[in-house]
């Protein structure tokens, strides 16, 4: 009897001790992927940046009459230069003159009627409202003749600036109506050189207006030749169709040779930011990763101690050769990841990838 009781309590304990065992402990290892790095150290703060630009001249009117008839007078030809106030085209005046001599006799007329009726009513008379009649005929007449002189003005185009006859767009003799186009008139001793600059540039450019700008606009048709051009005016609504902003520079009209509006040039500008918060940096355009969900555009920031890369919210400038500048979110000496974007995630171990002969 006691043999059977004592041989469960044997099994009972060899249970139990079995269970104290120590378990075997498995250690994940953690994986550190190997990425292509990429340090920030090059600055576009104080680089020359280049534009397609358009030249136009900077005072530009086409010029018409405000009446209609027959051109009797234009004898200019494109290209010709002219002063402010001279007599570019003139119509037939005959009707006009008619026209004021008709209203010249009528106001006559009317002062005298009005001289004799004011000599009336001072002797009493004639009624008060016979003179009223008279004085108020008389205003009409002289308003008349106000208008008759001016059509007659009207037959003559005279020039609003000095400039240059850049189109004729109708012929002598013939008839042309009131605001029609008869010929355009462009000042081109000073020209205006308009540029489009990226949304992500403009507030860095507005900065750098108020340190300086150097500017040098090229021609393709004066190989070798800049000439020097000043900044005028930006525009603070986006161009419609684009997210870019107009920026004009003026170009006095140099000496040696001729330029015209409309030539096909450049713009050169080289931007000075000496501040922390203006650098810039031109990173490869393979760092850059745009989110799906909020668009955010970001680039992977490596941390050398600890390993981990996190996501850096950045803006982005103009692409060049080079690569794509970042305008915003990154500081010289940065690395951060310089391929292989979509197999990253937040808080992961990367180390840098080492080249080895024969791999």
């Amino acid at each position: 009897m006691r043999y059977h009781l004592t041989l469960p309590l044997a099994l009972l304990i060899s249970t139990v001790l079995a269970g104290c065992a120590p378990a075997e402990i498995v250690v994940q290892e953690v994986l550190v992927r190997p990425v292509k790095l990429f340090e920030v150290a090059t600055s576009a703060g104080n680089t020359v940046r280049q534009f397609p630009a358009r030249v136009e001249a900077n005072s530009r009117a086409e010029l018409s009459f405000r009446i209609s008839g027959q051109l009797v007078r234009l004898d200019l030809v494109e290209g010709q230069h002219v002063k402010q106030g001279f007599l570019l085209a003139q119509l037939d005046d005959r009707d006009a003159h008619n026209n004021l001599m008709t209203r010249e006799a009528e106001y006559d007329l009317m002062l005298a009627d009005f001289t004799r009726n004011q000599t009336l009513l001072d002797r009493k008379l004639i009624s008060q409202a016979l003179f009223d009649s008279s004085k108020a005929q008389l205003k009409s007449a002289k308003a008349a003749l106000a208008a008759a002189n001016d059509q007659v003005s009207y037959t003559r185009l005279e020039a609003p600036f000095s400039g240059t006859i850049a189109k004729r767009l109708v012929d002598n003799h013939q008839i042309v109506q009131a605001n029609q186009g008869v010929l355009t008139l462009q000042n081109n001793q000073l020209l205006d050189v308009t540029i489009q600059v990226p949304e992500a540039m403009a507030a860095v450019l507005t900065q750098d207006i108020a340190h300086g700008l150097a500017a040098k606009v090229r021609f393709s048709a004066l190989d070798g030749m800049s000439f020097d051009a000043k900044f005028k005016e930006y525009s603070t609504q986006v161009t419609p169709g684009t997210q870019a902003y107009e920026v004009v520079f003026s170009l006095p009209q140099p000496k040696n040779v001729q330029l015209l509006p409309g030539m096909s040039a450049e713009l050169t500008l080289a931007t000075i930011n000496e501040s922390s918060q203006g650098f810039t940096a031109i990173v490869p355009i393979s760092a850059v990763d745009k989110q799906d969900e909020s668009g955010d555009v970001m680039v992977w920031r490596y941390q050398a101690e600890s390993g981990d890369i996190n996501p850096v919210k950045v803006t982005l400038g103009r692409v060049s050769n080079n690569g794509v500048e970042v305008l915003t979110g990154l500081e010289k000496g940065d690395v951060i990841v310089a391929a292989g974007l979509s197999q990253l995630s937040e808080g992961m171990k990367v180390k840098p990838l080492r080249w080895q002969r024969g791999v």
